[in-house]
């Protein structure tokens, strides 16, 4: 079966996830430089954050090479517990009285800029998980599993 257009749009969708979180990242780290700079803790905490980013690379490109069990990972990892951290603690800050674009950007001069970037992140999660199991992707990934993979 050739690989329908909707598992190149999910992972075209959880691409465009990852880059808006690189750039969220980049907006905060530009903030946190420019209100006193930035400590080791901060340079470890980017260094995991770009791995963790690089390995969702690996597994979107792995989901779009046709394997089943990057589906499942990156429902679980990403739709689920990558979701949560990105909308916990900002849902939790909205319960407790604090602005919408202050609980997803934060109260600095470059909120705007994450808070675009967040919604980006979320509505990109959200969309690439319905399209990576749209009717013509489960079709996709329900062939047999013997059978190679379409390019």
């Amino acid at each position: 079966m050739e690989k329908p257009q909707s598992v190149t749009n999910a992972a075209l969708l959880w691409t465009t996830a990852v880059v808006a979180g690189v750039i969220e990242a980049l907006f905060v780290v530009s903030e946190m430089h420019r209100d006193g700079g930035i400590d080791s803790g901060t340079w470890t905490a980017l260094a995991v954050r770009g791995g963790i980013y690089l390995a969702v690379m690996a597994l979107i490109l792995t989901f779009a090479s046709g394997r089943r069990w990057a589906r499942w990972a990156l429902a679980g990892l990403l739709s689920v517990v990558g979701l949560a951290s990105l909308v916990v603690e900002p849902a939790r800050l909205l319960m407790d009285g604090t602005p919408l674009i202050e609980a997803f950007g934060g109260d600095g001069d470059l909120m705007m800029g994450i808070f675009v970037a967040r919604m980006l992140h979320i509505a990109a999660v959200l969309l690439a998980t319905i399209v990576m199991f749209s009717p013509s992707a489960n079709a996709y990934f329900r062939r047999p599993a013997l059978e190679p993979a379409a390019a």
